[in-house]
């Protein structure tokens, strides 16, 4: 599902250079479930942009499902995204003004499918989130759990086979947060690619195979038999 080859990602700050990445090498499998674990700072997060095509290496390859990603542009790396991945983050980026069966539509718009078909979808999506009876609700109006339970639909609206998940419980209780991932738990069983991001080693222990990244680099990995 995803190579990385020697990657390095340098910004620039100012007219200094600045490397968040150094070399990274890495293998996900289709099917698995993995978590990235990492201090702040320790480049996990640029990471994730660049599995998740939101950013491109510097140096090095990327190839996603065997197409290299550096190769496309952007129109097509959006096509990819909105194809390929679904995204959940930890402050949830529902849009306020609109609902919860209306914010879980959104990708499936982009991906121009018609009304009656986004309608249907996304309430299905909800029901399996147990979101049903709050598909009306503006996210005002919901809780955190809620809330991600939400953007945990919008992820699965265009059946992606990778799920990127950055610090999903990182804004809620405790509670909430293992409900969270029991429900990403639950995707992985029904076959979905899990990738979380976090400094939480709770999060961390969910997953079947933990890399831990520091200062840039992969620094040693904990594979979890279950």
């Amino acid at each position: 599902m995803i190579e990385l080859h020697g990657v390095y990602k340098t910004y620039r700050v100012g007219d200094e250079p600045l490397t968040v990445l150094h070399g990274v090498d890495l293998r996900i499998e289709e099917g698995e479930f993995v978590s990235i674990m990492g201090p702040s700072g320790s480049g996990k997060s640029t990471l994730m942009h660049i599995i998740g095509c939101l950013d491109t290496p510097s140096v090095g390859e990327y190839r996603l499902r065997g197409t290299l990603v550096s190769n496309l542009s952007a129109r097509e790396l959006a096509v990819l995204r909105n194809r390929m991945i679904g995204f959940v983050f930890q402050n949830f980026h529902l849009l306020p003004r609109i609902t919860a069966v209306r914010n879980v539509e959104l990708p499936l718009l982009y991906a121009g499918v018609g009304r009656a078909e986004r309608r249907a979808r996304a309430l299905d999506l909800l029901a399996r989130v147990g979101m049903a009876d709050r598909a009306q609700h503006l996210p005002t109006a919901l809780s955190g759990g809620q809330k991600q339970r939400v953007a945990i639909a919008r992820a699965l609206a265009n059946d992606p086979a990778l799920i990127l998940a950055d610090e999903p419980t990182g804004a809620l209780d405790q509670r909430t947060g293992l409900e969270i991932i029991h429900l990403l738990r639950d995707l992985h069983h029904a076959g979905r690619t899990i990738v979380v991001i976090t400094h939480d080693p709770t999060v961390a222990a969910a997953a079947d195979r933990t890399i831990y990244i520091v200062d840039g680099q992969i620094r040693r990995e904990e594979v979890r038999r279950r």
